[in-house]
């Protein structure tokens, strides 16, 4: 290479060895994409190998079944699911479902898909706001390896409605910058048919999140003067952006006034100590020290720093903000941008549902989308977008000092976060393995099971299913979309037999059923219930919980019985001999009562059982 230099030539006049396919010109436009594509990859390749470890949990196994039971229509799209609507999560639920019901790969890929949809849409926002700046891979990597999107990304359920909300936030946000600066209409569609779609992933943050970022970002970054004076600009110069936004809000606001179910999550506010206990533990020690690429400690899926692990992120964050506070013109306005969205769409909403909770305070999936807009921050705080004048009030230092402290910081933020996000899937490991190998047992179990099996509902082992919802945890409901159709309704709709089965704990095999509960037999010195009038009656009490009856008798002839057990009836067709039978009993009462279509039949029952069905381990 040849330089003049000296002689006052152009920087053109430099003569560089390239390939001849390369050019300066190539590099000036396409290393940062390429720089920001090697980034995604990077992190898509690390999130994807935190996915190999995971598996199905809790919410996640009540939405495949709700999935594998329900049409795509519009009831099955916004029923509610507590105090959330989430059809686009729904939607997506339903497709995984019918290709490859349980399927962790499929599943966990869709995952990954809309992750990467959601990284280029925050690339696409930092370039949009910032241009073509090599400084906005910065705000972009810290978006992309921040642990505080992992705990609401790796679980399935939680993901649904996080990433496709954190999709929804950047592509809103670059067409709002767009409109501001060309005026266009289809910039205005683009932001509320975005705005629609972050509805349908999570209502209760889109609603007020994405047009609170859109308002302070525009009146403190689009438009000039002091900022109370650019509240008032901004809501005269965007009146198209606020008309769509609210003919898109109002009617999704009337359907979850209407869909949206409450009564097992009550709303309320906290007192005033819970109050700010809750916010000090969400915004003081969760929000940060996940953010900056902690905890160094977790416990059962929440943050469990230690006292140093959080002094340190404030530490780090405190210089941060005081170093562009010095520097940049409009710094503070980006950092009351993240906290008014912290306190208003993360801490107020939390508060509301969870705040008699403190542990809820811990758990990072209250805060991922604040991924988004720390990001933004960060961008923010050491680049200037477009429309502003004059946004420096100093330059950095001079000399090596910064880059080389920059360096070490970016550097122990991926390390960090990469000891941080591998600390946090151990924990569940075991568990998930566990649960992954008894439902791919459970898969080959029915597969090469009879479809005219009696396959009974039973809980799922507690070490599989670690909560659930009370009868939506059974396993004609969580399990029947592995079998095939007719057994897969056999299981859903269980009827009287005489030799039903259940799982096996190991999921392996079908055995029979062991009915665990009240068990009663005839009085002392009685072999046979008394029969009067051809009807005997059964003292067995049952509440209303899901339950198997079961009874051993002896019949001087085949028949046909009714069994009722409060409005609760089950029709019976009783062989001749001695023999059981066994069948659903979810009725409530005191007793329960077995009439004979026959009533001159000799019916002489030794025995009855109610309770829950369950493997047999008797050898």
């Amino acid at each position: 290479m040849e330089s003049r230099a000296g002689t006052g030539a152009s920087p053109r006049s430099f003569e560089i060895d390239l390939p001849r396919w390369v050019s300066v010109a190539f590099l000036r436009r396409w290393a940062l994409p390429s720089a920001a594509l090697a980034l995604v990859a990077a992190q898509l390749l690390w999130k994807w190998s935190l996915f190999g470890r995971g598996y199905f949990w809790g919410d996640d196994f009540a939405f495949v079944a709700r999935a594998a039971e329900r049409g795509l229509g519009w009831d099955y799209l916004t029923a509610p699911w507590g105090p959330k609507l989430l059809p686009a999560g729904f939607a997506l639920v339903w497709v995984v479902t019918r290709i490859d019901a349980y399927g962790w790969e499929l599943a966990s890929g869709a995952l990954v898909v809309l992750q990467a949809a959601a990284s280029f849409a925050m690339y696409r926002l930092l370039r949009v706001l910032f241009g073509a700046r090599a400084l906005i891979l910065v705000p972009l990597g810290l978006y992309l390896f921040t642990p505080l999107t992992l705990p609401g990304l790796l679980w399935w359920a939680a993901g649904l409605e996080q990433v496709p909300l954190q999709l929804a936030i950047c592509m809103a946000l670059a067409a709002q910058a767009h409109y501001v600066r060309t005026r266009r209409a289809r910039h205005v569609v683009a932001v509320a048919g975005w705005y629609l779609f972050g509805l349908a992933a999570y209502f209760l943050k889109a609603a007020v999140g994405i047009p609170l970022l859109l308002f302070l970002l525009s009146s403190a970054y689009f438009t000039a003067g002091p900022w109370p004076r650019g509240c008032w600009t901004a809501l005269r110069r965007n009146l198209p952006v606020w008309g769509a936004l609210a003919a898109v809000l109002v009617p999704a606001a009337v359907l979850y006034v209407v869909r949206a179910d409450t009564g097992h999550q009550p709303v309320g506010l906290p007192g005033a100590g819970e109050t700010a206990l809750f916010a000090a533990r969400l915004l003081g020690e969760t929000f940060p020290t996940t953010a900056l690429g902690g905890p160094d400690a977790w416990f059962g899926g929440i943050v469990a720093p230690s006292w140093w692990g959080v002094a340190l992120a404030w530490a780090v964050l405190g210089l941060y903000a005081a170093a562009t506070l010095v520097l940049r013109a409009r710094a503070v306005r980006a950092w009351a941008i993240l906290l008014a969205y912290l306190v208003v769409v993360d801490l107020v909403p939390v508060l509301l549902g969870r705040g008699t909770f403190e542990a809820q305070a811990l758990e990072p999936r209250y805060v991922a989308d604040a991924a988004v807009v720390l990001a933004l921050c960060a961008g923010l705080t050491i680049l200037p977008v477009g429309e502003e004048a004059r946004p420096y009030r100093a330059l950095p230092p001079r000399g090596l000092a910064v880059p080389a402290v920059s360096v070490v910081l970016v550097g122990a933020f991926l390390i960090a976060s990469y000891v941080s996000a591998d600390a946090y899937t151990a924990q569940f490991a075991a568990q998930r393995a566990r649960a992954r190998g008894y439902v791919e047992a459970v898969r080959a179990t029915l597969a090469a099971a009879p479809a005219t099996a009696d396959v009974y509902p039973q809980w799922l082992p507690a070490d599989v299913l670690i909560y659930g919802f009370g009868e939506s945890n059974l396993s004609s409901h969580l399990l029947s979309p592995l079998a095939r159709k007719p057994l897969r309704e056999r299981m859903r709709h269980p009827r009287p037999a005489a030799e039903p089965v259940v799982l096996a704990e190991d999921g392996r095999s079908l055995v029979p059923p062991r009915i665990v509960g009240g068990y009663a037999a005839p009085e002392r010195g009685s072999r046979c219930f008394p029969q009067e009038g051809g009807t005997v009656t059964l003292p067995v009490r049952s509440d209303g919980a899901y339950a198997v009856a079961g009874f051993t008798y002896v019949a001087e002839r085949a028949t046909a019985a009714t069994a009722r057990l409060g409005a609760a009836r089950a029709e019976l067709s009783l062989r001749a001999g001695q023999a059981r039978v066994y069948f659903p009993a979810t009725g409530t009462g005191a007793a329960m009562t077995l009439t004979l279509a026959d009533p001159s039949v000799d019916l002489c029952v030794t025995g009855v059982v109610l309770g829950i069905p369950g493997p047999n381990t008797t050898p």
